[in-house]
């Protein structure tokens, strides 16, 4: 009994030591995945677009000054690249912190002519001051430095044309945001002529100039939308019709276990409405759906300190994303 005792202990030590010494090499390195989504009235000229989607990569670092992910991101054909938040682990006040300098190190490193978008997350760096989640006509000391190195920060819908053809990359926009970010005003005495009231009127009009126009959107989101919303309650909202939407956030659960998947997500979006434990996997990450637009959720690179014990990834490779629109007439 010893005999076996002892065996159970060493290989009970051995799995132990494996997975934390795999989990270590794995927070390291990074895959590329790829997708191709299908784009109804996608335009001639756009099919086969290539957007590259970096999410959550939260500070961390691949490589020296980011020298494994630039290389690996220099490689890659693409036609855009569409930053979804989080790309920091900073929360400070002034918009920036130790782990900006992860981001920087990144954006600087791109060898590409092909625009790159970015919208905020949750955690930093912060490039601009929102209402109700619309800018609000303010940028951060870090938006103007991410502004002047070529980044789009994406305040309002913008072309990318090829020929007589264009498609749109939006932030969210949606008419239940702009009653909430009304009230906000109203309920902080602001005048009609203040910045804020002014980014408002810009949001609004960009939204009637292109709304149900019959050109193709990709919406740019930190957070996925919701996926157990019923018809009328995505109507309620109003928002702009969304050929595709692109969103992080999730970290594919950061913590999964083989064969069962993630084991939380901080979202109310399952099923079962059990406050994001024990989620669809389906809701994780990859294609989903708000309604019936497409929705693909990115995995990201990196893992938050919210559980400072917790701050890691487990059988979850960090990963870019390379996402093919494919024209369905």
């Amino acid at each position: 009994k010893r005999v076996v005792t002892t065996i159970l202990v060493i290989c009970l030590f051995a799995c132990i030591l494996g997975s934390v010494i795999y989990t270590i090499i794995d927070n390291h390195r990074f895959v590329v995945v790829e997708e191709t989504i299908p784009i109804h009235h996608l335009p001639d000229s756009f099919d086969g677009f290539k957007i590259l989607q970096i999410s959550d990569l939260h500070g961390s670092y691949f490589g020296d000054e980011q020298t494994d992910l630039v290389e690996a991101i220099n490689r890659l054909d693409y036609d855009m690249i569409a930053f979804t938040g989080d790309m920091s682990n900073d929360r400070s006040k002034d918009h920036s912190g130790p782990t900006t300098q992860s981001v920087l190190d990144l954006i600087v490193g791109i060898q590409s002519y092909a625009p790159m978008f970015w919208v905020d997350g949750n955690w930093g760096p912060f490039t601009m001051s929102t209402i109700c989640d619309i800018f609000s006509g303010n940028l951060t000391p870090v938006g103007k430095t991410l502004q002047e190195k070529g980044v789009i920060l994406l305040t309002q819908p913008v072309p990318i044309t090829r020929g007589e053809d264009r498609i749109w990359i939006t932030p969210v926009l949606s008419k239940s945001s702009f009653e909430c970010y009304q009230e906000k005003l109203i309920e902080q005495s602001m005048g009609i002529d203040s910045t804020e009231q002014k980014a408002l009127l810009s949001a609004i009009a960009a939204y009637e100039q292109i709304n149900d126009n019959g050109e193709v959107k990709l919406a740019l989101n930190h957070y996925p939308f919701p996926t157990n919303l019923t018809e009328s309650q995505i109507t309620a909202q109003e928002h702009l019709d969304y050929d595709l939407i692109l969103a992080g956030h999730y970290h594919g659960g950061q913590i999964r276990l083989p064969i069962i998947g993630a084991l939380y997500i901080p979202s109310y979006t399952t099923e079962n409405n059990n406050g994001g434990l024990f989620p669809d996997q389906n809701d994780v990450k990859g294609m989903t759906y708000f309604g019936t637009t497409p929705q693909y959720i990115s995995a990201g690179l990196g893992s938050s300190n919210v559980i400072p014990l917790l701050n890691f990834r487990l059988f979850n490779t960090p990963e870019i994303n390379l996402i093919t629109m494919a024209g369905v007439n």
